[in-house]
């Protein structure tokens, strides 16, 4: 097939041909050539770097937020050791003792007139400040994850304040009973008088306990998922650039586990579910392949 030129490059062909295979041009364009290779190349590094950069950030807010959880669970288990299930145990040794002292009366075992003599835990308590609003930040603005945490850091922080409330309708009754010169036997324990029972003061002591090992378990299971997308994320980095990423924080709860602070995850099974499928009624029994 024979192709017919412009007669103007007809005319100017043998210039052309010859600026083509000139050595100025050969210059020309291996320089644009270098150029956009060398642009393209820089690119490259620059979204590479950007990337790793993306990477090393997930990974520092990802410690960060963890050492915020376990802050907040330290503190918690903390008070707890102090104050709180020494509040709540003697609370229950107390109120069992009265129980059976009643009992006793009942059958004749002792006196009707027989006083019962308890302790009243007067002392007032506060929550210490929690960075629950560090803990939200950092979690919901600059963390990628989804489900179970989101959901965890939510609740721990209702959890907390629903603690704080708690404690501090407690030491408004004490001021109250102590405004009164002291507390009866059936205010503290809850026990029915004139036919009306006031359950003010041990509903309290058992809304601190149970919120107490909530916002430790919250807490606690947070740090685990915190570090379970930090490790994800560190694999993501090796897999990438071909070297391992920054340690991912580790939390020891063993500690307060030795002394018995830790809340049973068997309370918990929604939590500890959370996400997973259910399984089909057509499905049990059946074995994978």
């Amino acid at each position: 097939m024979n192709v017919q030129l412009p007669t103007y490059l007809t005319a100017h062909w043998v210039e052309i041909k010859e600026f083509f295979n000139s050595v100025f041009f050969t210059a020309i364009a291996g320089s644009l050539a270098g150029a956009f290779a060398g642009a393209y190349g820089a690119q490259r590094i620059a979204e590479r770097a950007k990337v790793r950069d993306q990477f090393l950030k997930e990974i520092r807010d990802t410690n960060t937020a963890m050492m915020v959880a376990f802050g907040i669970c330290n503190s918690l288990i903390t008070i707890k050791k102090q104050h709180l299930k020494v509040l709540k145990e003697d609370f229950e040794t107390q109120k069992l003792a009265l129980l059976e002292h009643q009992e006793r009366r009942r059958l004749g075992q002792i006196s009707k007139d027989e006083i019962f003599h308890f302790k009243a835990d007067l002392e007032t308590l506060s929550l210490p400040p929690l960075p629950v609003d560090i803990l939200q930040g950092l979690v919901f603005e600059r963390l990628s994850l989804v489900g179970r945490p989101l959901a965890l850091t939510t609740t721990l922080g209702q959890t907390v304040h629903t603690l704080g409330a708690f404690l501090e309708k407690r030491n408004e009754l004490i001021e109250s009973y102590k405004a009164a010169g002291g507390v009866t036997v059936p205010q503290y324990f809850g026990l029915p008088i004139a036919g009306q029972i006031d359950q003010n003061y041990p509903s309290a002591i058992n809304a601190i306990s149970d919120q107490a090992d909530d916002g430790i378990f919250f807490s606690q299971l947070l740090c685990k998922d915190l570090a379970e997308h930090g490790n994800r994320i560190a694999v993501q980095f090796k897999d990438t650039f071909g070297k391992d990423a920054p340690k991912i924080n580790r939390t020891d709860f063993g500690p307060a586990e030795d002394l018995d602070l830790m809340p049973s995850p068997k309370s918990y099974p929604d939590w500890l579910n959370f996400g997973k499928m259910p399984i089909r009624e057509s499905d049990k029994g059946l074995e994978p392949h």
